[in-house]
């Protein structure tokens, strides 16, 4: 059995696309300052609006002295959670 032309094209095609784990991607493991729509999109764990107009882009994690929030089951925050330990 071989794969229709089109089905072959297709994964030639997107093959490139498919990032390795520890690479960056379009949609995962995004850097800080790239639009995001969910937390787990970025390499930070931190999809931050800076208002309910602004477009999330993905920041680093709350520092010791500055404001944060409770994790989040939706995934994107106007004060990022806190780093680990503090």
């Amino acid at each position: 059995n071989a794969l229709p032309p089109c089905l072959l094209l297709a994964l030639l095609l997107l093959a490139p696309a498919l990032p390795a784990p520890h690479e960056r991607g379009l949609i995962f493991n995004l850097d800080t300052g790239e639009l995001c729509l969910q937390s787990a999109q970025c390499k930070s764990g931190c999809c931050h609006r800076g208002s309910g107009l602004s477009l999330a882009r993905c920041a680093p994690k709350a520092a010791e002295f500055q404001e944060c929030s409770p994790k989040s089951i939706y995934g994107v925050y106007y004060k990022c959670p806190c780093e680990s330990g503090l």
